[in-house]
């Protein structure tokens, strides 16, 4: 992990021997997820890539010129973002299940790739300039992120790394809000939200750590009740 800009720009759910799969839930959209097989014996290994966003960094100029968020003071404003890179994707994509891809060192470097290494989603990649049309608060912040990481990790920033988006669904972009001490509902007594679904992690780890935390405060309230 490293911080870039004052956001946390990170990888989560390292899958070795694993592949990258279609995961979306919704017509017109394309996101993307990473899993394992039991044996973990393909050739390829793969791990998501995130930046961390605020709600403020949806008042770039460039998005409110496409309209892409309609009410940046919306609960849902996150929401509406996520569901604009998933169809943007798609729209690079070929508005099919081909996902845009881009080599990782071409990404640094503002580059075309002009192909691309073979890989385990089954639906097939498209070579598109991701630095391009992402919006540039994120690409920024990866792309120094990579740099970042290639200097304390040797071999890491390389041209045989291929970036495949869009994988928007690390976390919900809608946080349910819980009380700090209790972890319960602010409003609903006996209601633990917990996890990503609930906005609280980000990975399998942050997942089940958060997870044990709520388990620990229901025990609490029920030998009080």
């Amino acid at each position: 992990m490293t911080q870039v800009e004052g956001r946390g720009v990170y990888s989560f759910c390292m899958c070795p021997g694993g592949i990258v799969v279609p995961a979306a839930s919704g017509p017109e959209q394309i996101v993307v997820n990473g899993m394992s097989p039991s044996q973990r014996n393909s050739p390829w290994s793969n791990s998501g890539m995130v930046v961390e966003l605020h709600a403020e960094d949806l008042a770039d100029p460039t998005l409110m010129e496409k309209g892409t968020i309609q009410d940046l003071k919306s609960p849902l404003a996150m929401m509406e973002f996520q569901e604009y890179l998933e169809r943007i994707a798609w729209i690079q994509g070929n508005r099919r299940q081909t996902a845009p891809a881009q080599r990782m060192s071409d990404f640094v470097n503002r580059r075309l790739s002009y192909d691309l290494p073979n890989t385990s989603y089954a639906a097939g990649l498209i070579s598109t300039p991701i630095h391009f049309w992402m919006p540039q608060f994120i690409t920024s912040r990866l792309k120094q992120g990579f740099l970042n990481f290639g200097k304390s990790s040797h071999g890491f920033l390389t041209n045989e790394a291929t970036m495949i988006g869009v994988e928007t669904r690390t976390s919900s972009p809608v946080r349910i809000l819980r009380d700090r001490e209790t972890l319960q509902h602010i409003r609903l007594q006996g209601l633990f939200p917990c996890g990503e679904g609930a906005g609280y992690a980000g990975g399998i780890v942050s997942a089940g750590i958060d997870g044990e935390r709520c388990a620990e405060m229901l025990a609490q309230y029920l030998q009080s009740n």
